[in-house]
């Protein structure tokens, strides 16, 4: 018994809290989505499709659009003034479709996962924003639901409940959206590939992201370069691949950088670190 004991891993906070998001916004409960009318994550409850700019006109579409997904309007106000204040806590701790994706790619063996750290995430990510939001107004059409995992996961999760969802992924456009999921998400080293290229909501709360870490009074994910010994323990825990190491041209010193339009204040190098070289804190002087 004490052996059963010792051997029993604690989920740590942050996985509990992703549970808690999934549970909240996805199958089979659905907690928040049925509270406001909604059975999955479209509708008034899509925290995207409201960002698109609409060809009747930027400002009376705009409007229309918030009136429509209000509540997503109003998820994606909190997310935001949550980022300035305290760091990326939507999407590094309480998203479900990030969370599920990077729970699913945890459990995968490394030998299959695909690496995306050669990819300029900021660019790719920013660029397909731009696309998202002027797509439909320059009459590229709407690509806010063609590859989107706001509906994949929830239509995959209630594969076992609802015959509308299986008959989705007998479509070429399900099927394309599965494929996304499973190559960006559940394959991607880290799990979060999709989230930091293609997820709208999740290039937004980057920018905050990015303009906060300026901000020398407010707490953030550091860290401490008289500790670091460049170990790299801390580069295989990110699950964005928002950090490097830089040597000298002597090869023999190391400085970590971190990549804070890409970080998720998720603090996954700060439990990885031996050193305790990364902390979440004020920046030190």
């Amino acid at each position: 018994m004490e052996n059963t004991i010792k051997s029993f891993s604690v989920p740590s906070r942050r996985t509990i809290l992703i549970i808690l998001g999934m549970v909240l916004f996805l199958p089979p409960l659905n907690i928040i989505p049925q509270a406001v009318g909604e059975v999955n994550l479209c509708g008034r409850v899509c925290p995207r499709l409201f960002l698109i700019l609409s060809p009747k006109g930027i400002i009376p579409g705009g409007l229309a659009n918030i009136q429509a997904m209000w509540f997503g309007a109003v998820l994606v106000g909190a997310v935001l003034g949550i980022t300035l204040l305290f760091g990326r806590f939507w999407c590094g701790h309480l998203c479900p479709i990030g969370g599920f994706s990077e729970m699913v790619s945890r459990g995968l063996p490394g030998r299959i996962k695909i690496n995306f750290s050669g990819i300029d995430a900021p660019a790719f990510r920013y660029g397909y924003l731009a696309v998202f939001i002027a797509g439909a107004y320059v009459g590229l059409g709407s690509i806010a639901c063609k590859l989107c995992n706001y509906r994949v996961t929830p239509y995959l999760l209630g594969l076992p409940f609802e015959p509308a969802y299986r008959a989705y992924f007998s479509t070429s456009l399900g099927m394309a959206g599965l494929l996304t999921m499973t190559a960006t998400g559940f394959l991607a080293k880290g799990g979060r590939a999709y989230c930091n290229f293609l997820c709208p909501l999740g290039a937004l709360d980057s920018l905050v992201n990015g303009f906060r870490q300026r901000l020398r009074f407010i707490k953030k994910v550091n860290t401490d370069p008289s500790r670091c010994v460049g170990c790299g323990q801390c580069l295989e825990a990110c699950p964005v691949r928002a950090l490097k190491v830089d040597h000298d041209q002597n090869g023999k010193g190391r400085t970590l950088k971190r990549d804070h339009f890409s970080c998720l204040s998720c603090r996954e190098c700060v439990q990885a670190c031996p050193e305790g070289a990364n902390y979440y804190g004020k920046t030190l002087e």
